[in-house]
């Protein structure tokens, strides 16, 4: 598991294979293929999220989608939309922006992402 702690901040685009913790800031567009992605207590994120598993403590603003789960706990902030087949709010957790658990939009934007992902490898 990768950890980039409180002091880091990082602008444009953070890409990673593995699971990984985030406790610092990041503002542009965070991607984790295959892992999970927790955003800390600590961390502020302005930015499109994508992953497999997604668990936010900090704030967030912008969307998240997962191909599996999205989990906000008690701590988390989130302004955006949400799109997984999983979406678990905890009590005490503040969200505001739309949910969309449809299979078919979130099976079409893991494919757009794919397609995204290999279009930018081969470059």
């Amino acid at each position: 598991m990768t950890h980039i702690g409180p002091a880091i901040a990082i602008e444009g685009e953070l890409t990673s294979e593995e699971s990984l913790r985030l406790d610092g800031r990041v503002k542009g567009c965070l991607t984790v293929r295959d892992a999970d992605l927790t955003i800390g207590q600590s961390a502020r994120v302005e930015a499109d999220i994508r992953g497999v598993r997604v668990l936010v403590l900090g704030t967030v603003i912008g969307g998240i989608s997962a191909s599996e789960r999205i989990e906000l706990g008690a701590t988390a902030r989130v302004e955006g939309h949400l799109s997984a087949n999983t979406i678990v709010v905890t009590e005490g957790a503040r969200f505001n922006g739309r949910i969309d658990m449809d299979r078919r939009t979130i099976a079409a934007k893991v494919a757009q992402f794919r397609a995204e992902q290999a279009a930018a490898a081969s470059r």
